[in-house]
């Protein structure tokens, strides 16, 4: 049996509450002002809503703005949840169990995203632990990228093979 005193004493992650730069305080929510500045430098408009989750809109190429949000859980190890949501409507199937499977499907296809339902709402996510050393410059648009091209593949998804755009190869 180890005898437990001669293990290492490791010393607690959190470093000391020092002082900051120009004394200003610490913020309470570090990861969340990263992933905040990181938006402003894309030129995207952000605010932190009444639960403490960033909330943002992303406008494509027709003008069409959707609204993302970032959840984020501080800690020694932060996570950070990117997400959306959108109403069902045709072509979507109006049978649960289809929805299920096609949600399931495609979070099995693809990489980073969970898509899910939540009555009758489409449920995109994606989840991340962030190091102190994340590099959120590239994490964040890449996250966001993902989700809405997930939301685009699972609406497409649905869509006659007819009415569905072209792949890659053309109509083979």
């Amino acid at each position: 049996m180890t005898d437990p005193t001669s293990l290492p004493n490791f010393m607690p992650s959190t470093p000391d509450a020092g002082p900051t730069p120009n004394g200003a305080a610490a913020s309470d929510a570090p990861v969340r002002d990263r992933i905040l500045e990181v938006l402003k430098g894309l030129g995207i408009e952000a605010s932190i809503d009444g639960d403490g989750d960033l909330e943002f809109a992303i406008v494509d190429d027709q003008g069409t703005s959707t609204t993302l949000f970032a959840r984020v859980a501080e800690g020694d190890l932060a996570l950070v949840r990117f997400f959306g949501q959108w109403q069902l409507a045709d072509p979507v199937s109006p049978e649960r169990n289809e929805r299920l499977a096609r949600c399931n499907d495609l979070t099995m296809q693809l990489n980073i995203v969970k898509l899910s339902l939540v009555q009758e709402s489409l449920v995109v996510s994606a989840e991340h632990v962030i190091t102190p050393n994340a590099d959120l410059d590239i994490l964040v648009p890449l996250s966001v990228n993902h989700i809405l091209q997930s939301v685009g593949f699972f609406f497409q998804s649905w869509l006659p093979m007819d009415d569905a755009p072209a792949g890659p190869l053309g109509d083979a």
